[in-house]
């Protein structure tokens, strides 16, 4: 799209940014695209037999899914001119919306999220709707990366010695951090000559190039209650810093466009096709086999061949959803819902996945310092966009992230806690994204944050992170249609230690709220009691206990339900060469292949897991 076209785009959504309820008024039907899209997911697609299928031409290997790994995969594979490649990924192709950084709670909003939503929790959830909270993971090329907030952390290097040591040789850090360098081209200031980057890679790291004074802020007073100034990526985690994303000039950069697009147009042996949802692996019951899938698009069924392998790129949701309806997965269950069984495997177990504390909120005594939609966000803010800067690139108000060990932390480096600084609160974008995508109940937001809506003090809000959960859940299908969301239970603080360590990580963050740097603003947390904590004072420990169960969700960090293993290990379902136990020609190579916790983002892994598989599916076939 030409650039005075974009720039049209964008003047015509934000031309009324001064008058909030016009600007939010332009930007709901993008919010609502994602709701409408849950409720009619199950309706537009009409149920295949495999017999009814149309048979296309053979291919060297299937990746099954456009996400990070998937994108990693497509363009290791297909240098190999001799191998003819295909990507399949279920959703469409980005638009101008995704690119903007600080529309991140938007987008997430939109059809490119696959709208999932786990079962109703006890323990959990219960300032959601219906006590069931959003699981967010991307649709289209690109996968999460066109939704996530665009964090790039490795995770610590004490998490990949763990996955050596649980029996994958392969994994520890000294054998996957050459796998993380490959793909990185670091654009970081002051880090120009530091030997834990890559400066020639394909995927774009940087630093924001806005920042506004209360994130500086907010790094200093971290370092006056005794926290370091770090590369999160480099020699040691702990500490503060700000986030570095991937984005180029300011723009998100996903997946594809780093990986896909610019080897696309020179690589005939490389196919590519959006909107196509693989509902099936093809599977030889008597062999054990893999030779291909099947796939929908413009409701036709298509069955496609490989005959080397079929890899299985689609996530920790779609992965074992797929691997299921294939018939590999828990045998009594399969047998329930009367899939037939080809191998019996523990998938959809083990479900790891880091919660997010998003309600502590400080109000400020000036204003002029957050990203409200307001006076910010004139025409000179898109014009700034376009040139890299400005207050339009950051990830969804989220500037600074500060890493930190509670005493229920392992002695090995490792944090357990990332407080994740964003300027601005829940009300920022009017509770059309941030609320509305994490599903909070309208009675809440409009007791405890819509005050806010109309005050004119600025706010901050600390995001405290469990970085390594001990509450464990799971996966299963709802039924053997494969166009019905899978349910899900994540068990989120089912064990009370979690519930402590996040305790512990929001103490913290207050007491950097009090620190000499940021007495300035007089920042004090939000005193409007949640509802249904209200029996307790808000000094009072058991408040907050109440809240981290009322407004803890997901931070984006499913894993785990494709464990990797020994096959002697019965909770593992992916040998360390990442080969499907008890099936020939079959890989997963995704985060659902993550053994245990780590101390990163799924988008970084997940680039790293690509790179590590293409060699192994490369030593397999070159020999």
């Amino acid at each position: 799209m030409a650039l005075a076209v974009k720039f049209s785009i964008l003047t015509l959504v934000f031309a009324c940014i001064g008058s909030g309820d016009a600007f939010f008024f332009l930007l709901k039907p993008l919010a609502e695209l994602g709701r409408y899209y849950e409720d009619h997911n199950n309706l537009v697609q009409p149920t295949y037999t495999s017999s009814s299928a149309k048979k296309i031409p053979e291919y060297d290997f299937i990746i099954v899914g456009a996400g990070a790994a998937g994108c990693v995969l497509a363009n290791r594979l297909s240098e190999n001119a001799r191998w003819k490649v295909l990507l399949l990924e279920a959703g469409p192709a980005e638009n101008e919306f995704n690119n903007i950084p600080v529309l991140t709670t938007f987008v997430q909003n939109s059809h490119y999220n696959w709208a999932d939503v786990a079962e109703p929790q006890n323990g959990s959830c219960w300032g959601m709707v219906d006590q069931r909270c959003s699981i967010p993971h991307g649709k289209g090329l690109g996968g999460s990366t066109m939704i996530n907030y665009m964090i790039y952390n490795r995770g610590n290097p004490a998490d990949f010695d763990r996955w050596a040591a649980m029996g994958n040789p392969g994994w520890s850090y000294s054998d996957v951090f050459p796998y993380f360098l490959k793909t990185e081209r670091a654009s970081l200031r002051g880090l120009e000559d530091s030997k834990y980057h890559n400066y020639d890679g394909m995927v774009s790291v940087e630093f924001p190039p806005f920042r506004t004074n209360l994130a500086r802020t907010f790094i200093k007073g971290a370092r006056e209650v005794g926290h370091k100034k770090i590369d999160y990526n480099g020699k040691s985690q702990l500490g503060v810093s700000y986030v570095q994303t991937n984005t180029i000039n300011g723009m998100r950069q996903t997946a594809y466009r780093a990986l896909i697009e610019p080897i696309l147009a020179n690589r005939p042996n490389l196919h590519v096709k959006a909107n196509s949802r693989v509902t099936k692996v093809l599977i030889n019951p008597n062999t054990k086999t893999a030779y291909g899938v099947t796939y929908s698009t413009n409701f036709r069924n298509y069955d496609v061949h490989a005959s080397e392998e079929v890899v299985i790129t689609a996530g920790s949701i779609n992965t074992p959803q797929l691997l299921m309806l294939s018939g590999i997965g828990p045998a009594d269950h399969l047998k329930y819902i009367k899939v037939p069984v080809v191998q019996d495997l523990p998938v959809g177990q083990n479900l790891v996945d880091s919660v997010v504390f998003n309600g502590l909120t400080f109000i400020l005594n000036e204003t002029g310092h957050s990203l409200l939609f307001d006076s910010r966000f004139q025409l000179h803010s898109i014009a700034d966009y376009f040139h890299g800067r400005g207050p339009l690139t950051i990830p969804g108000g989220v500037e600074a992230i500060d890493f930190l060990q509670t005493s229920r932390s392992q002695p090995n480096g490792s944090p357990d806690i990332a407080i994740v600084f964003s300027t601005g609160s829940l009300v920022s974008d009017g509770g059309l994204g941030l609320r509305s995508g994490k599903r909070i109940k309208k009675t809440l937001y409009n007791k405890v944050y819509g005050p806010l809506e109309t005050l004119k003090n600025d706010q901050w809000t600390a995001s405290v992170v469990l970085l390594h959960p001990k509450s464990r859940g799971y996966i299963k299908l709802r039924n053997a249609n494969p166009y019905n969301s899978p349910k899900i239970y994540t068990n989120y603080l089912a064990e009370e230690e979690d519930v402590e360590t996040l305790l512990e990580g929001i103490k913290e963050a207050v007491r950097i709220s009090k620190s000499p740097a940021m007495k300035r603003y007089d920042a004090r947390v939000l005193g409007i009691p949640l509802p249904n904590c209200e029996q307790y004072e808000l000094t009072d420990d058991n408040y907050w206990r109440c809240a981290i169960r009322t407004l803890s969700s997901t931070a984006y960090q499913q894993l785990g339900t494709c464990r990797m293993g020994p096959v002697e290990d019965l909770t593992t379902v992916v040998s360390a060469q990442l080969r499907v136990h008890g099936i020939n020609n079959l890989r997963v190579a995704d985060v659902s292949v993550v053994p245990t916790t780590i101390s990163g983002q799924s988008a970084a892994l997940s680039y790293m897991i690509g790179e590590k598989a293409a060699d192994l599916i490369k030593e397999t076939w070159t020999q």
